[in-house]
């Protein structure tokens, strides 16, 4: 379920033309931002500039009229947006509420309209527009299954950091063939890799979290091939913490849900030494 989350700041349908947050500001909100992308729920995001750079058109007795900047009796007007990919109205909601935005702001939560939301006399009528229709639905379906891709990604390593094996298993297809930094070259079959998570979580601690960079993603209806960095944080002297690590993954929708086909995970090393990198810095 797609939704779009309005900003609305108090005060900003009377700000000047080129009016700005501040520094400060903005490193929150890019924090917050990041979590959303980091979680694979993040569509897409944009800030719009203040009403008196704009123009506002009304249509009084079916004829235009234009007024330009600010317009009279205005008193709520939107900020900025996020488009987000989320399960429920409750996760919207638990998303916007996390927003570190101030006491004059406000989120105004709307779900989008899809074309199975329409009565069919209405689905008939968009029929008539094939073009119009595959241009808006195909933007709109790449967007969505980047952010199910970042949002299984994300899921999966937080099952990882609560060592909950059922949870884990769950993203993977059946077929999964997964390539590890440790023997044996791969594992083959989701019973296998099941058995592979359940020997190797016990030595994790108790409490640790995933960092992820440089997460890129392409993808069609079918297929989607991801690749990004990654290291546990946690404990300092943990073995486990001491790397980042290298994540490749090709998944494969299966009756309407992303699954992981294949995961390979690897360091590289130096040739010289034969020793492994184990850092971005090395």
């Amino acid at each position: 379920m797609r939704f779009m989350m309005l900003m609305i700041p108090k005060g900003y349908e009377s700000a000047a033309p080129g009016a700005m947050p501040d520094a400060k500001a903005v490193e929150g909100m890019m924090k917050y931002n990041e979590s959303l992308q980091q979680a694979g729920v993040l569509i897409t995001l944009d800030g719009l500039h203040p009403p008196s750079a704009g123009a506002r058109v009304t249509f009084s007795g079916g004829k235009p009229q234009v007024t330009e900047g600010v317009s009279p009796g205005v008193k709520e007007v939107l900020g900025g947006y996020w488009m987000i990919q989320v399960n429920s109205k409750e996760e919207a909601i638990e998303w916007a509420s996390r927003c570190p935005a101030s006491a004059n702001e406000t989120i105004e939560i709307r779900q989008v309209q899809e074309f199975e939301d329409f009565p069919e006399d209405v689905q008939q009528v968009v029929d008539k527009f094939p073009e119009v229709a595959n241009t808006t639905t195909a933007g709109n379906t790449h967007a969505t299954h980047e952010a199910q891709i970042r949002q299984l990604i994300g899921n999966q390593q937080r099952a990882i950091c609560t060592k909950d094996v059922d949870q884990i298993m769950s993203h993977y297809a059946d077929e999964v063939i997964l390539f590890d930094v440790k023997p044996p070259f791969q594992t083959i079959g989701k019973e296998a890799v099941r058995q592979l998570w359940k020997d190797c979580l016990p030595y994790f601690p108790n409490s640790f979290e995933m960092e992820t960079r440089d997460l890129t993603i392409a993808v069609n209806d079918s297929l989607a091939t991801a690749h990004w960095l990654f290291h546990f944080k946690g404990e300092p002297d943990h073995p486990a913490m001491q790397m980042w690590m290298r994540a490749t993954a090709i998944c494969q929708k299966h009756q309407g849900e992303w699954q992981i086909l294949h995961e390979h995970i690897s360091v590289p090393f130096n040739p010289e030494t034969s020793q492994a990198v184990l850092t971005l810095n090395s």
